[in-house]
């Protein structure tokens, strides 16, 4: 590995915390871990917190952090991104890109057009892939070939590049990494008291895609075995109202919490109270894709299996009656086996759950990042 290459960093992101969500979660894991070889910047969009939160946030950390302003007006900050974004290049000439999300990669072009012996390489986690709208599709497919490494967080993820789209091109399957410090973190006094035996969890933002709506689906069965049974859904409440319809509809409102979304350091003790990590996620290849399921991993790090779906990236998240049971996520019989298997292994199933986490600690996903994208 030739590092000499290697002199500045430009990590562009569509997600970046404080805010919620797991590409904000791997940009700056990433960032940070890359940071300690490596000079690393990072231009990013902050939509779902206020301004102070994210200067008090950025103050704490060693990387650069520039983040776009939000104007009532959608031209003008559509305008604005892209003049900050040039600006700062201009201003640093940085020798490799890291796009991650569809926003991100859709200055490809920019960057090639500014200066084409930079090395851009494109972080796909599965959504981003999945677009519906003709120019989307269109303007996806030809940020894509403006890559010179192409980085899927699983084979899943891999298998939804678009045909023609990888030809020359370096293209890697890197796995999402887990923030090991999160063991080190003391628990909020804000964090919330989980009840139920089992106890169910979900972190993620509420929506299809996450498919909290089929343990929802399930629950009538589990809590005919498991009476005391609870399921606690973390993360922004999007579709929060179909949620508890659906919940009320089938009589399982008194088994159903929704918190919302929740720092990571009051995280932490949700996790040391979950007994199980569901993440029954949807995908198809014409709408919506579950790319790997970050969660997994941060759940697995104390120790907590995990229920998830087949036919998804949460395929490379679990290893299969190892770590956790996957399942068909429609099937309320399988969702229910599984929980019985995983309560009748617990102890066997959490050690190994905790030994897989560790296999993804971010020094050594950051390593892999390093030798996807310097040149030998």
């Amino acid at each position: 590995m030739n590092e000499k290459n290697l002199n500045k960093v430009l990590l562009l992101c569509s997600e970046f915390p404080p805010g919620p969500g797991g590409i904000g979660n791997h940009a700056w894991n990433l960032a940070r871990n890359l940071n300690y070889k490596v000079p690393v910047d990072v231009i990013t969009k902050s939509d779902y917190i206020e301004k102070e939160e994210s200067d008090r946030f950025d103050k704490l950390e060693d990387i650069n952090i520039i983040r776009f302003n939000r104007y009532s007006l959608f031209i003008k900050t559509f305008l604005h991104r892209i003049f900050v974004v040039i600006k700062q290049i201009r201003k640093r000439k940085y020798t490799h890109y890291i796009l991650s999300g569809f926003f991100s990669l859709t200055f490809s072009h920019i960057i090639k057009l500014i200066d084409d012996k930079v090395t851009i390489v494109g972080v796909l986690h599965g959504s981003e892939l999945i677009q519906t709208n003709f120019i989307m599709k269109f303007v996806l497919r030809n940020s894509l070939k403006k890559l010179d490494v192409i980085i899927s967080v699983s084979n899943y993820t891999n298998q939804l590049i678009p045909i023609g789209i990888r030809n020359d091109q370096k293209n890697i399957i890197i796995p999402n990494g887990v923030n090991k410090d999160m063991l080190e973190l003391k628990s909020s006094m804000n964090s919330p008291i989980l009840c139920g035996e089992p106890c169910l969890l979900t972190v993620g933002s509420i929506t299809d895609r996450k498919g909290q709506i089929n343990l929802i689906n399930a629950l009538p069965i589990i809590k005919d075995k498991y009476p005391n049974v609870h399921y606690h859904c973390v993360g922004l409440p999007i579709d929060k109202k179909r949620l508890l319809k659906q919940a009320d509809s089938l009589g399982v409102s008194k088994h159903i919490t929704i918190h919302g979304f929740i720092r990571n350091n009051e995280l932490v003790n949700v996790f040391k109270q979950a007994d199980i990590l569901i993440m029954l996620s949807q995908s198809n290849s014409l709408s919506i894709a579950e790319g790997f399921g970050i969660a997994i991993l941060e759940a697995n790090l104390f120790g907590v299996p995990a229920l998830g779906s087949k036919k998804t990236g949460i395929e490379d998240a679990i290893i299969q009656n190892e770590t956790g049971i996957l399942v068909n996520p429609y099937s309320s019989k399988e969702v229910l086996d599984g929980i019985d298997l995983l309560l009748d292994k617990y102890a066997q199933f959490a050690k190994s759950a905790y030994e897989w986490s560790l296999q993804h600690t971010w020094p050594n996903i950051s390593n892999r990042y390093l030798e996807a994208i310097i040149d030998d």
